[in-house]
């Protein structure tokens, strides 16, 4: 009988280190999901910035979807199609439309191009 339990005894250990390990290495990769975010460019930065400045917008992160460029060796500037914004404050109605008129007015894009969402820190 003794010596079931401490085989017992030895497995629950095991178990729980194995869950302890488990649990030490989600809590070290899940941070690193959350701050993998891609980079903006150099454009992207420079119309946030300009975007974050609009009255209750708040802090603004921009991607620009470009049209596929026709030839590899081709030297013309790519063509912006459409764009995406998450912003803090664009829970608002008022400030959302801002920022889509900005947006189509600093990258000429049509009405219906530019989509613009609630950053995730703002959500409630």
């Amino acid at each position: 009988m003794k010596e079931l339990l401490e085989k017992v005894r030895g497995v629950r250990a095991g178990t729980w280190l194995t869950l302890l390990l488990l649990a030490a290495a989600a809590g070290l990769l899940l941070p690193s999901f959350r701050e993998a975010e891609p980079a903006m460019t150099e454009e992207e930065q420079r119309i946030s910035a300009t975007l974050s400045r609009i009255a209750g917008a708040g802090r603004t992160r921009l991607s620009i979807a470009y049209a596929e460029a026709e030839s590899a060796f081709s030297a013309s500037p790519r063509t912006p199609i459409g764009a995406v914004i998450v912003a803090e404050g664009a829970g608002d109605i008022a400030v959302r439309l801002n920022l889509i008129r900005a947006a189509q007015a600093l990258l000429g894009l049509p009405p219906g191009a530019v989509e613009v969402f609630v950053s995730e820190e703002s959500a409630p």
